[in-house]
């Protein structure tokens, strides 16, 4: 007997979702095992390391969650068509899963802003927004627990707040980001070569974060009994986890850049007082960058 249409739409992506977060997984392994291999962790505070075996053990757990939601619905409750109208914890745990991975990411992006930007409005407004990412979140799953699967749609609008919060919080991070670094262009090739990395590395991963959670709001909002939300909801989570590692896993390339940039060969074609003038600016912006890129001396690791 054909597998119905209605089966299909929800176990498909259900087992999609887990693939993309356990391949996701793998990759988040592999940057976590390149860190802990690094000398660059053993400079690292006891926050940072701390912050990473969280992001990690997050990871860890929500994958065997997944792996799980599927043994659920594939193997322990096969032939047993009346299980797809519930909803398993690991479906209504999925929002505040993200959010446990999401939001100390997001603080610790907030806090390297307020270093390199000295703007406590600026992280105070990131900080709202990343706590109530969190509260939204929490809600959110402790709503859907018990709520059988055909009544989720009544969650839409509070998932649709969550997401957009979510959404809004990626997008602020990355606009400072963007212009702060911006400020901090100067004449020097390699300087600017290093922010233009950082610009691309900080509009890459919010697009990235962010086209996730629009797809989750869209397939929520109207297909909600279709589960394809599951596609991007499962993953969601690693997405800031790779962020992170891969984030700590490259200040050494971006150190060796910046000191690099110290070399005064740029300068040699102009005045003696313009080049002392401009090597003056371009160690005081360097400093300033690489304390935003690279640093370990504070409790945040930033």
């Amino acid at each position: 007997m054909a597998t119905p249409l209605s089966v299909k739409i929800f176990l498909g992506p259900m087992f999609v979702g887990t693939c993309l977060s356990t391949w996701l997984f793998g990759v988040c392994t592999s940057q976590f095992t390149t860190y802990f291999l690094s000398t660059r962790q053993a400079q690292d505070s006891f926050i940072i390391r701390a912050l990473v075996v969280w992001e990690f053990s997050i990871s860890v757990f929500s994958t065997v969650t997944s792996i799980y939601f599927v043994w659920l619905y594939l193997v322990e409750n096969y032939f047993n068509p009346a299980f797809l109208a519930s909803a398993p914890w690991p479906l209504t745990v999925i929002p505040l899963l993200s959010a446990l991975s999401a939001c100390p990411v997001e603080i610790f992006m907030a806090y390297r802003i307020l270093r390199f930007s000295r703007s406590r409005l600026v992280f105070g407004l990131l900080v709202f927004l990343t706590a109530s990412n969190g509260a939204i979140a929490f809600a959110t799953s402790v709503l859907a627990f018990g709520m059988p699967f055909d009544e989720e749609s009544r969650l839409a609008p509070i998932v649709d707040s969550w997401l957009g919060i979510t959404v809004a919080n990626d997008v602020a991070v990355t606009l400072f980001l963007i212009y702060y670094l911006h400020k901090s262009r100067t004449g020097f090739g390699r300087t600017n070569t290093v922010i233009g990395r950082l610009i691309r590395s900080a509009v890459e991963s919010a697009a990235f974060a962010s086209f996730f959670s629009v797809m989750v709001s869209i397939m929520f909002t109207l297909l909600p009994r279709a589960g394809l939300h599951l596609v991007f909801s499962q993953p969601m989570g690693r997405i800031y986890t790779s962020t992170l590692l891969s984030t700590l896993n490259g200040r050494d390339e971006l150190r060796n850049e910046l000191a690099r940039s110290y070399e005064f060969g740029e300068s040699l074609s102009l005045s003696p007082a313009v080049a002392q003038n401009r090597v003056a600016v371009q160690i005081t912006q360097n400093t300033e960058l690489h304390d935003f890129a690279t640093s370990s001396k504070h409790p945040m690791g930033v």
